[in-house]
C-alpha cells in the first residue's frame, strides 16, 4: 500500500524560536499576538453569515433544556478561520437526534435566533478522504457516536472573538444544559518565522513501534508476500517502490501559501503475479501536485493551521469553496530549519530546510 503524503505536526514547545549553533548572532523572534483577533464580533453578524449544512435558522432563544441528557464538551475555547469556519465535535448518545447553537458576545449579549441542526450532520469517520500534498489529515478511528457539525463562513466574518451556546437533543425531546464555547477567529499568517520556502528532505514514519525513514530523491520500496494459483507462494522484495522528488511549501507574508509535491512510483501486477507464480510489475508512475491557499498561527495554542482553496493533482483541478484546513504544531523552526511532528496514528516527524 502507498505511503501517505506528508503530515506536517507536532507540539511547539515555546512560542519564541530560537536560532540553531550556525545561526547564532541572527537573535530570537517573540511572535506576539494579533490585536484584530481579541476584537468582540456581534453575534448577529456572525450567526447571519455562517453555513451549517442540515441547519436552519430560527427566530428567538433556543428551547428551555430540561436537563435529563447528558453532554459536554471536550474544548471550550478554539480556532475559526476565514471562509472556512470550524468544526463542533463531540460524543452523542445513539437516539441522537441534533443540535440547538446559539451565538453571543464575549460580554453575554445573545444572538436574536439560533440554529437547529438536524442529525444528518452525523458522521462515523471525521474525516474520511485525505488529500495529498504536503500536509494531510489522517483518518480518524471510527466511532459510532461520534458528531461533527463543519461551520463555514462568509466572506463577511472577518478575524475576532464571538462564543456559542450547544445543548443536544434526543428521538425522545430530552434537551442537554448548554455548553459554551468561545471561538477566535484567526488572522492569515501571525509568524514570521515561518514566511519563506522550505524543501523537505526527509520524514520519519512510526506504525505500531517500527520507524522507517524516507529521504527526499532516495527510492524507498515495501515488501510482500503472495500465494500463487499453483498454490505456491513468492515473496517480492520489491513490490512497491516511490521516490519523493520535490516536496515544498512556501508561507507567504501576507498568509497566501503555495505546495508542491512531486513523486514517482512502481507498483507489482497482483493479477499476473499470481498467475505466473513470477513478479510483474506496472509502468513507473509520476505524480504531480500542487496547492494554493492561506496560512494561519494562533499563538496561544502553537497551532498553524493551512486552508487550502485550490489544487492540481497531475492536471486535475479541484477548488474548495471554504477551504480544506488542516492544524499542524511546530516542534522547531531556525533560520534555515523546520522540523515537523505528526502524533497521530502514523507518528510523522518531517524534516524541512529553508530554500
Amino acid at each position: 500500500m502507498k505511503k501517505s503524503y506528508l503530515c506536517a505536526v507536532a507540539l511547539l514547545s515555546l512560542v519564541t524560536v530560537s536560532c540553531s549553533d550556525d545561526d547564532s548572532g541572527t537573535g530570537i523572534v517573540t511572535v506576539n499576538p494579533d490585536p484584530i483577533e481579541e476584537i468582540a464580533l456581534n453575534p448577529d453578524d456572525v450567526s447571519g453569515n455562517i453555513i451549517i449544512n442540515n441547519g436552519t435558522i430560527v427566530a428567538g432563544d433556543a428551547p428551555t433544556p430540561t436537563g435529563t441528557l447528558p453532554f459536554t464538551m471536550d474544548q471550550t475555547t478554539q480556532s475559526g478561520f476565514q471562509k472556512n469556519g470550524f468544526d463542533i465535535s463531540f460524543g452523542a448518545p445513539t437516539n441522537y437526534a441534533g443540535a440547538y447553537i446559539q451565538l453571543q458576545s464575549s460580554d453575554g449579549t445573545m444572538a436574536a435566533e439560533y440554529w437547529n441542526v438536524t442529525v444528518p450532520g452525523r458522521s462515523n469517520v471525521i474525516n474520511n478522504n485525505k488529500r495529498k500534498g504536503l500536509f494531510n489529515k489522517q483518518l480518524s478511528k471510527s466511532n459510532d457516536q461520534q458528531v461533527e457539525i463543519d461551520v463555514d463562513f462568509e466572506d463577511a466574518v472577518s478575524p475576532g472573538t464571538f462564543c456559542y451556546l450547544i445543548c443536544i437533543y434526543d428521538t425522545e425531546g430530552n434537551i442537554s444544559q448548554p455548553v459554551e464555547v468561545c471561538v477566535e477567529v484567526e488572522a492569515w499568517a501571525g509568524n514570521p518565522n515561518l514566511v519563506g520556502t522550505w524543501n523537505l528532505t526527509k520524514e520519519e514514519i512510526t506504525y505500531e513501534g517500527e520507524t522507517d525513514t524516507d529521504i527526499v530523491g532516495e527510492e524507498t520500496c515495501e515488501s510482500f508476500a503472495v500465494n500463487c494459483n499453483n498454490d505456491s507462494s513468492l515473496f517480492i522484495e520489491d513490490a512497491y517502490c516511490y521516490t519523493i522528488n520535490l516536496a515544498s511549501v512556501t508561507f507567504n507574508a501576507d498568509g497566501t501559501l503555495s505546495e508542491i509535491y512531486k513523486e514517482t512510483s512502481r507498483d507489482y501486477d497482483y493479477s499476473a503475479t499470481i498467475e505466473n507464480c513470477e513478479a510483474a510489475y506496472f509502468e513507473t508512475e509520476e505524480d504531480n501536485y500542487s496547492a494554493t491557499g492561506y496560512w494561519a498561527y494562533d499563538e496561544e495554542e502553537s497551532l498553524l493551521t493551512l486552508v487550502i482553496f485550490n489544487e492540481t493533482d497531475d492536471g486535475v483541478v479541484t477548488n474548495y469553496e471554504n477551504g480544506d484546513a488542516y492544524s499542524v504544531t511546530l516542534d522547531e523552526v531556525t533560520t534555515s530549519t523546520l522540523t515537523l511532528n505528526d502524533p497521530g496514528i502514523e507518528a510523522i516527524k518531517s524534516f524541512f530546510t529553508k530554500q
